[in-house]
């Protein structure tokens, strides 16, 4: 569970420098820096490590501040511009709700479209998998990992609205039920993975995707996806067929970012055939001839019209 100011003493960021509870920890989502203050710098760390980098000072980082829970109010997280300006206020519920609270997407949302999902890519092809919280998306992505995919993303989509792009979100998978079971008997290393508990009573397997196999470089931009929507199958078959379906984006508005992208409905038992899944989609979805990821440099200019939400405070 997190929990805001937790963290005390010294502790070392990811380019080694020690560094005390009071500084802020800096994160780089899709070339925007942003600085969480007041946070469990080892729970920020398990949950969004690939992005932490050392703090640069640029004038237009985005400010996080997490403030306690108290009594039976929830806590809360103030996103400010770098110069202190404040963009909005929201309720902290934990790291699953869409949008999240890291990176700020409330106060970006002209900027980019999210979808929950399990993203991976190869040689030029990206895959949503896109299903319920109890479907299969971390078995099936660990098994395209057996066959060279490369996680993008353990939760969600993250579509760049401006260019199409979709963008590595570096975060743990969540797994519940037989999924979660078979990921146990894996013997995964306890520091990439932690059971918690949902809002509704139910346990839930945070797993890094790095554990599971190899992970998208963080500054790739990767082009447009197929979508995968999983559905249990009648039968023991594992079909891969096209469909249409209508793609439940946020913010709402956005969905229309995917009606030109392939889509299809992946039918399948259970576990016992994510092995099979694997095989089909890494046969059928089409690779392009482009490049599989192009870099990005390391600190995008900021875009002001994207920090400019309505005071909600």
């Amino acid at each position: 569970m997190f929990t805001p100011g937790k963290a005390q003493g010294l502790c070392n960021d990811p380019s080694g420098d020690a560094v005390t509870a009071m500084d802020p920890i800096v994160l780089n989502f899709f070339g925007i820096e942003v600085g969480v203050i007041a946070a469990d710098r080892d729970e920020v760390a398990f949950h969004f490590g690939p992005h932490m980098v050392k703090n640069s000072g640029c004038p237009d980082q985005l400010r996080v501040e997490f403030s306690p829970s108290t009594g039976s109010a929830p806590g809360e997280f103030l996103v400010r511009r770098g110069d202190g300006t404040p963009l909005l206020r929201r309720a902290f519920r934990g790291w699953g709700n869409v949008p999240g609270a890291l990176p700020p997407f409330a106060a970006l949302q002209d900027r980019f479209c999210l979808v929950p999902a399990v993203v991976l890519a190869k040689e030029g092809a990206t895959v949503a998998l896109i299903g319920g919280p109890y479907a299969e998306q971390a078995n099936i992505g660990t098994a395209l990992a057996h066959r060279s995919w490369e996680f993008v993303s353990g939760r969600l989509l993250v579509l760049d609205r401006g260019t199409g792009d979709v963008l590595p979100y570096l975060v743990p998978l969540q797994v519940r039920g037989r999924a979660a079971a078979w990921l146990r008997g894996a013997g995964l290393p306890n520091e990439l993975c932690r059971a918690v508990t949902s809002p509704a009573g139910a346990e839930v397997l945070l797993v890094r995707p790095e554990c599971l196999g190899p992970v998208a470089p963080v500054r790739a931009r990767l082009g447009r996806p197929t979508l995968i929507q999983l559905c249990r199958s009648a039968d023991e078959r594992v079909r891969l067929t096209p469909c249409e379906y209508t793609v439940q984006a946020w913010p709402d508005g956005s969905a229309g970012l995917f009606d030109e992208m392939p889509t299809y409905r992946l039918e399948l038992p259970g576990v016992s055939g994510a092995e099979e899944a694997a095989g089909l989609i890494d046969q059928k979805v089409p690779h392009e001839e482009s490049e599989s990821c192009l870099y990005v440099p390391d600190t995008l200019p900021a875009h002001r019209a994207g920090l400019t939400a309505s005071l909600r405070i």
